[in-house]
């Protein structure tokens, strides 16, 4: 309950504004999973492990959509039949939960994946409780691996998202512009001298 809490005023309280020039910010390495900073899902921090098969399983907060906070994506270099963009039912477990997702096929320069969008927080407390991950698709298992040290991974995940919520929170506000042309093209001053 207590991850609950906290995961929801972390995405309550997050701005959109970038930590740094790449968009990928390296922040920790924790029991075989790597924590970090997305720029392109709102510096949302993430956690992501790779498997001896080869997939990559990927969970972390998402700000570029309000209604669904949360991703998951699954991928793997052998998935090249995936088409980019077309959205794929997908069952998954967690030990006994099970749920089925649209899973969006995405495609990256090292493979080819599966992006999942969700906005019950529930979710990631259960990925740091559980042990085993499954994937299935058409009754076919797509990946199926042991969640190991996962409790620490999360509470690093919020360690960083905690720790880049408070960087963005001591940032300056931008400087207004002093150019008083500068505004929506359609919106015009009270006495416009320009009008016609």
């Amino acid at each position: 309950m207590k991850f609950l809490c906290f995961a929801l005023v972390l995405v309550a309280a997050i701005p959109q504004i970038s930590l740094a020039d790449d968009d990928i910010f390296q922040w920790k390495k924790v029991g075989g999973w790597s924590v970090a900073v997305d720029r392109t899902v709102g510096n949302g921090c993430f956690v992501v492990t790779s498997f001896e098969d080869g997939t990559v399983f990927r969970l972390g907060f998402s700000f570029t959509k309000k209604e669904n906070p949360f991703y998951i994506l699954i991928g793997n270099a052998n998935w090249k039949s995936l088409e980019s963009g077309k959205q794929y039912p997908v069952e998954f477990s967690l030990d006994r939960s099970e749920w089925t997702a649209d899973a969006t096929a995405v495609e990256y320069k090292d493979f080819k994946g599966l992006w999942i969008d969700f906005d019950d927080v529930g979710l990631v407390d259960e990925f740091a409780r559980k042990l085993n991950f499954r994937a299935t698709f058409n009754g076919k298992e797509i990946a199926a691996f042991r969640l190991k040290n996962s409790v620490a991974a999360a509470d690093e995940m919020l360690a960083c998202q905690k720790a880049v919520n408070a960087t963005i929170a001591k940032r300056p506000e931008p400087p207004k512009s002093k150019d008083p042309f500068e505004g929506k093209p359609d919106t015009k001053a009270k006495s416009d001298p320009f009008e016609l």
